[in-house]
């Protein structure tokens, strides 16, 4: 089968997006099939970790076909603004190029649906949909929010077959969408159990790299990675280490944070908290380095808000959850919906009730308090992840029997 993977996501964009559209052309090819994967030009997008030209064509290492869209010297909007029919345009030559059989979309954004959509008219290619999360975050301007939702409605019901990245939000598509549920597919997310090889000698790398900031092989940390914004609860996160800093037990540590986003915001709040000199932000990484400051980690955090999405039941599939569980980190998440197909409460990791800051900060200093509990948490994670079938091959079986689905029957 020959596949043509269209998203806005990827790296050197670092975050969830770009994990998944990654893994699943990876883990595809490992499976036999030719792989193309056409995204946006990383100049048109934040949150990314450029230290070279990307190039517009060029074979990855793990044996997929990476094709980058140009970038204009315009501005990011003029950019943003002809995607779409740059995108369509250069999705049908590949597909008439390379003898494509099937188009497979990464949602949302819904500018490459559309794309897809387009390409997908043009040339009679079936395209499957595969949607990482609900539409509308609160970064999103009423505009764009409900230009979003009209682009995601019209997507979804062109689709041959959709997936999504958890039951919840199969849940949600079927019933505001009216889309067959026969037709919609799970694909949670994965982990590669090689993500919690540490080397040595890599090990040192990373830390002289980010020594100017402060991080330290001995430190004490708190940690988070992941972007830092509110709807990934940063704040409650920051306000629960300044309680904690209040204790003189907990002096020497300190609260990490990984990743791009709102740094700006969160620096002001850690100022007028008191513990600007606590908190080290490290601007968004790439990827290969995650692993190693995870275990540099005491204390990992999952601080989800309350909210319409977290709060439906099985809908949360977040990758920090189990990049931490396979390092063997001890886990505080908040107990939203779907964190417990991860963590058991006291078992593989301890919840709390989410929003509910001075319960955060008391679940962490449990923690500190119990290092024979950390150990075993941390062990139990591990295990469970290893045997549990959270592995990226066992998720994108589901990508590959929609995609097969959709070329046999359209």
């Amino acid at each position: 089968m020959k596949i043509l993977q269209m998203s806005r996501w990827f790296f050197p964009h670092v975050g969830g997006g770009s994990i998944r559209v990654y893994q699943v052309a990876k883990t595809l090819t490992q499976m036999g099939h030719e792989v193309h994967l056409l995204t946006h030009n990383p100049k048109s997008i934040g949150q990314c970790n450029l230290d070279e030209e990307a190039p517009l064509y060029e074979k990855h290492p793990d044996g997929f076909f990476v094709h980058r869209l140009p970038y204009y010297k315009l501005g990011k909007s003029f950019n943003w603004a002809i995607s779409i029919p740059l995108m369509s345009r250069n999705a049908v030559e590949i597909i008439k190029k390379e003898e494509i059989d099937v188009i497979l979309s990464h949602n949302p954004p819904y500018l490459v649906g559309t794309a897809s959509l387009s390409a997908s008219k043009l040339t009679g290619k079936p395209v499957v949909t595969l949607i990482h999360d609900v539409w509308g975050a609160s970064h999103y301007s009423p505009l764009q929010y409900t230009i979003g939702n009209f682009l995601q409605r019209r997507c979804i019901k062109r689709s041959k077959r959709v997936v999504t990245a958890s039951e919840g939000l199969k849940n949600i598509i079927a019933k505001e969408f009216n889309f067959p549920k026969e037709k919609i597919f799970v694909s949670p997310t994965g982990i590669d159990l090689k993500f919690s090889e540490i080397d040595q000698s890599r090990l040192k790398e990373v830390l002289k790299k980010y020594a100017k900031l402060g991080v330290r092989p001995d430190g004490k940390y708190i940690f988070f990675v992941g972007i830092l914004r509110k709807w990934a609860g940063v704040p409650q996160l920051i306000d629960a280490f300044a309680g904690l800093s209040k204790d003189k037990r907990y002096a020497k540590f300190k609260l990490l944070l990984v990743g791009g986003g709102d740094k700006a915001e969160f620096e002001k709040r850690a100022e007028k908290l008191g513990i600007k000199e606590r908190v080290i932000f490290t601007d968004a990484v790439p990827y290969a380095d995650v692993p190693y400051l995870i275990s540099l980690a005491t204390i990992t955090c999952a601080p989800f808000p309350s909210t319409s999405v977290t709060d439906q039941d099985k809908l949360m599939s977040p990758h920090k959850v189990l990049e931490y569980m396979v390092v063997g980190k001890p886990i505080v998440a908040s107990a939203v919906g779907g964190m417990e197909t991860y963590i058991k409460d006291n078992i593989t990791g301890v919840l709390y009730k989410p929003d509910d800051i001075t319960d955060l900060k008391d679940k962490i200093v449990y923690l500190l308090e119990n290092p024979k509990l950390r150990e075993g948490l941390s062990k139990n994670a591990y295990e469970y992840v290893r045997k549990g079938g959270f592995e990226w091959k066992d998720s994108v079986r589901s990508v590959e029997k929609a995609l097969l689905e959709a070329i046999k029957n359209g």
